[in-house]
């Protein structure tokens, strides 16, 4: 994670929230559960956030608090036995849980594109990247061989893959890391879709070419003005390289808000937390790191009253009983929280 201070740190990102009107994507009230033979896990409890064209939202929060089941719902490959229980998903209007399969086939990678978090598992080894890309031009396309390879090719050109010409032919395990990174990624924006997931895109990537992914899927919102969703527990990764945040524990939103307005007047107690385990070069140095204190909750049951509480120095008795509803505390910037943190005084220097 890179650095973050109070108020807004050096890189945090300022461009407002690309497009108004009606979302490009709007998830409303989502619950995800998955039956278990003695138990049910509830991935999701009436998760709700929404994107627009032009702009990059950001996902974030501790391992297990539903971010991948989010984008898995989104594209309809939520693993068995996981199932959708209730709301909606309207992508351009359209509710895609109504789809057919075959419907869905059409939108899954034509018109939402999504790179998962290991390029190297999500690329079949015995083929060919020219049939990786010949495979998804034909089927969403209806492309050619020959107009398809060369499609292909101007798809790694544009994502920085050099002689891609040559790379072409190549097999998955003959890249680098980053360079079967850019190939999802030319994958994914191979046909042009209006959105764009991306799970934890830079996953076991050096710094330098971390940068380098970042950058390009920056440089791809901006110019084909798509609305991308960047899951990722790296708070600097959201402080360079988005407009909007989402912050979810156990299945819910915590709050969410502009990224200059989270870094710089937190809100809900979680996201504190989370910003104080940061380390930040303007604090004593220390040898020992800021933490939150206890463990993520089990989700096999629906929860009363607010899910962080356990964990929360602020929780009363209310936190406890009563499920807070998602609020807005100012234009854009809504909290889940029976006591918000006063703004301007969240993070401690």
């Amino acid at each position: 994670m890179s650095d973050q201070g109070q108020g807004p740190a050096v890189g945090v990102a300022t461009k407002g929230p690309g497009g108004s009107g009606t979302p490009l994507l709007e998830i409303r009230d989502l619950s995800v559960s998955f039956p278990l033979e003695r138990s049910t896990i509830h991935a999701l409890q009436g998760l709700s956030l929404h994107v627009r064209a032009g702009e990059r939202l950001g996902v974030v929060g501790e391992s297990g608090s539903g971010k991948s089941v989010t984008a898995q719902s989104v594209m309809r490959m939520v693993p068995s036995p996981g199932r959708v229980t209730s709301g909606q998903i309207l992508f351009e209007g359209h509710d895609i849980l109504g789809l057919s399969s075959a419907a869905m086939h059409d939108v899954r990678g034509g018109q939402i594109g999504m790179i998962p978090q290991n390029p190297l598992s999500s690329l079949n080894p015995v083929i060919t990247i020219e049939s990786h890309f010949l495979e998804v031009l034909s089927l969403h396309l209806g492309l050619s061989k020959a107009q398809g390879r060369q499609r292909a090719v101007e798809a790694l050109r544009s994502v920085g893959i050099p002689d891609p010409l040559t790379r072409i032919h190549e097999y998955p395990h003959r890249l680098s890391g980053g360079q079967r990174q850019r190939v999802i990624i030319a994958l994914a924006m191979a046909c042009q879709p209006r959105l764009l997931i991306a799970d934890e895109p830079t996953t076991a990537l050096d710094v330098t070419i971390q940068a380098q992914i970042l950058e390009l899927m920056d440089d791809l919102v901006a110019s084909s003005n798509l609305g991308a969703v960047l899951i990722t527990h790296n708070l600097g990764i959201v402080a360079g390289h988005c407009d909007r945040v989402v912050v979810m524990y156990a299945g819910r939103v915590m709050e969410t808000a502009t990224v200059f307005d989270l870094f710089d007047r937190p809100s809900h107690p979680y996201t504190v937390g989370l910003l104080r385990c940061v380390p930040r070069l303007t604090r004593t140095r220390s040898r020992v790191f800021e933490t939150i204190p206890g463990l993520p909750p089990q989700v096999t049951t629906i929860s009363t009253g607010c899910p962080f509480a356990p964990r929360c120095p602020r929780a009363a008795d209310r936190c406890r009983t009563e499920t807070p509803p998602l609020e807005p505390l100012a234009p854009a910037h809504l909290v889940a929280c029976w006591d918000p943190v006063d703004q301007g005084a969240a993070v401690a220097k």
